[in-house]
């Protein structure tokens, strides 16, 4: 079996810290804050919101411009070292790592960032998935297919742990059983994909030994 975590918000808690940098931009930028539609922004890449948005709002800047402000912004305050982890996710990894899983990441962020993470925390992975290394990003399958081959598992052998509406489609999509984490200080997500719901990481740990 393989236990696949999403990064941003899932293992990292930094998705709260990228909603604060969307907020102040969006104020810059004269964008009303649309909760429903935020949430349909979380799982992808940041080029495709600002694409999105530019459409939409008719915004006199260009994607790469926008991209280049937001990574300073993260840089300031969101940087992976200064977001800490979501409270047991090492925990739920040892535990599930004991019980016989391989463990992975999936994650629209860049393999830099992914690689950054998993060396500063000590993660102990099998495999790991950019967003970058495949043709689209989540909610298309391709990057939860690709971490199984990884893995060298079966799409229907995995589990994905997702805190994004886009993140569970695409895990569904693949074949794969998804449970979603959930977090009341971000805009609520479509759950709709998710076979199982849960708060923390000790509730995700009792989900898998009920299987």
């Amino acid at each position: 079996m393989g236990l696949i975590f999403d990064m941003d918000g899932v293992i990292l808690d930094s998705e709260i810290r990228y909603f604060g940098v969307h907020k102040k931009m969006f104020h810059q930028l004269g964008i009303p804050l649309d909760l429903v539609q935020y949430a349909t922004f979380m799982g992808k890449t940041g080029d495709e919101m600002w694409q999105e948005l530019i459409e939409q709002h008719r915004l006199p800047h260009q994607t790469d411009a926008l991209l280049a402000q937001e990574h300073d912004l993260f840089q300031q305050h969101a940087k992976p070292e200064a977001c800490g982890l979501k409270d047991g996710v090492q925990e739920l990894m040892h535990s599930a790592r004991k019980d016989g899983y391989r463990i992975a990441i999936a994650s629209s962020s860049s393999l830099e960032k992914i690689e950054r993470v998993i060396a500063f925390y000590g993660l102990t992975v099998d495999a790991y998935t950019s967003g970058f290394e495949v043709p689209r990003s989540k909610p298309d399958p391709a990057i939860f297919e690709l971490t199984a081959k990884r893995m060298g598992l079966a799409p229907a052998s995995c589990i994905v742990i997702e805190d994004a509406a886009n993140g569970m489609m695409g895990a569904k999509k693949a074949g794969m059983e998804v449970i979603a984490l959930l977090d009341d200080r971000m805009p609520a997500q479509t759950l709709r994909y998710a076979d199982h719901q849960a708060s923390t990481h000790a509730a995700i740990g009792e989900i898998l030994r009920k299987r």
